[in-house]
């Protein structure tokens, strides 16, 4: 070995005293901070915003909305993205300006009639930079619009994933951060970042992860095995998956990695 590698091991073993030292807070921002991703900031700040009070928890359906074409508040998903935007810069142009009337050659498509009573108000003044380019990620995932290659293995194992409930614990589209009280970074890793990364090394323990609810590595660390124990959430045992569907799920969770959780298809 290297004189590098046991310098690079204690400097792990530094920060991983410090951060218990720290205690769990310490931790879990420490784990919050490396394993961010747009998808995930623009869901919280979502929530901040109140965007899902009006289009329903995660955008799954809106509230009702008398004199609006359809009566609600349109969802995000459901494929209803299809009626209002075409691009990132159309999504940008509602969370931005709202539904007021614009200079659009597609001549008022997706505009809120005048009488709506729950108009899409304008967030301008709360969003900016980084901020509005997550939101704008998260709205692509929940609401379908970005998404795998059609007719792909990648494709599969989306649908595989959202048949079987994961990203109801792993998050939209697997971007991660659901809490799991007394777990080591307190909440749900995704299946793409460094949270994914550090639990899984590879597709060997991918497939373990999946059929046995667990991995050797972990199980054999004292420490992990701890936290592991302790965590309120624990990974289920999916043996009933076929090995083909097992497949395409690491097919998609690879694409995740490509296309940083899917947010950049283009």
């Amino acid at each position: 070995m290297s004189r590098r590698g046991p310098r690079i091991v204690l400097a792990g073993l530094a920060v991983l005293l410090l951060l218990l030292l720290g205690g769990p807070w310490a931790v879990k921002t420490y784990w919050s901070v490396r394993s961010s991703n747009p998808v995930r900031r623009g869901v919280v700040r979502a929530r901040e915003l109140g965007c899902f009070s009006c289009h329903g928890d995660l955008g799954r359906g809106g509230i009702k909305d008398p004199g609006a074409r359809d009566l609600e508040v349109p969802a995000w998903s459901g494929g209803m993205y299809m009626m209002y935007v075409k691009n990132d810069d159309d999504i940008r142009r509602y969370i931005l300006d709202g539904s007021a009337p614009k200079v659009d050659s597609r001549e008022g498509l997706g505009e809120n009639p005048p009488e709506a009573a729950v108009p899409m108000p304008p967030f301008r003044t709360a969003l900016e930079g980084r901020d509005l380019e997550d939101l704008v990620a998260a709205y692509k995932i929940l609401s379908g619009m970005s998404g795998p290659p059609a007719d792909s293995a990648e494709e599969r194992g989306y649908q595989a994933a959202r048949n079987w409930g994961c990203f109801s614990c792993h998050g939209p589209g697997g971007s991660g951060g659901l809490s799991n009280p007394g777990s080591f970074t307190g909440f749900i890793p995704g299946w793409y970042g460094a949270d994914f990364r550090d639990m899984v090394r590879g597709k060997e323990e991918f497939v373990s992860w999946i059929w046995e609810g667990a991995i050797p590595r972990l199980s054999r660390n004292p420490l992990a095995a701890y936290f592991m124990r302790r965590q309120r959430i624990q990974m289920p045992r999916y043996r009933g998956l076929e090995h083909d569907e097992v497949q395409d799920l690491w097919a998609y969770v690879q694409w995740l990695e490509r296309s940083g959780g899917g947010v950049n298809t283009e």
